[in-house]
């Protein structure tokens, strides 16, 4: 049993990953700041990241997700990631009723962590983390 559990850990994908070829592309961040899930997460390679490259940020425009890399990342804090844990603990939203619709959740990092909180949150990521970390002074 402890096998199975350490196997599915190792296949957690982490759902705020850099652009860059192999990533996956399972968002689009639209006009109002909020992600639009793609039905099924898209490989990306050289050309995507070229041609995304030649606008904003990447990161700011869509979402990404890639293999949790845990001690390489420096989120990381030995046993969790904890951009989650902080996140949740700055933007506190409130869990809602019905969850929107995400292609990662059954292998996100994330969600395997904190659950719905941390889904409840993932839509701030881009838009609203930046703005309350320089708020309160972080």
């Amino acid at each position: 049993m402890e096998k199975s559990k350490n196997k599915k850990e190792e296949n957690l994908l982490c759902p705020s990953y850099l652009a860059k070829p192999g990533a996956q592309l399972y968002g689009i961040i639209n006009s109002d700041g909020y992600i639009d899930f793609l039905k099924q997460p898209i490989a990306v390679n050289e050309t995507f990241i070229a041609q995304a490259n030649e606008g904003r940020n990447p990161e700011k425009r869509f979402r990404f997700a890639g293999n949790c890399a845990k001690s390489g990342c420096k989120q990381w804090t030995g046993k969790d990631c904890g951009l989650i844990d902080n996140i949740i603990s700055i933007v506190a939203n409130n869990v809602p009723k019905e969850l929107q619709f995400c292609p990662i959740r059954t292998k996100c990092r994330w969600y395997a962590q904190q659950g719905e909180k941390a889904c409840a949150q993932c839509n701030e990521v881009v838009r609203n983390i930046e703005t309350k970390l320089i708020l309160e002074g972080n």
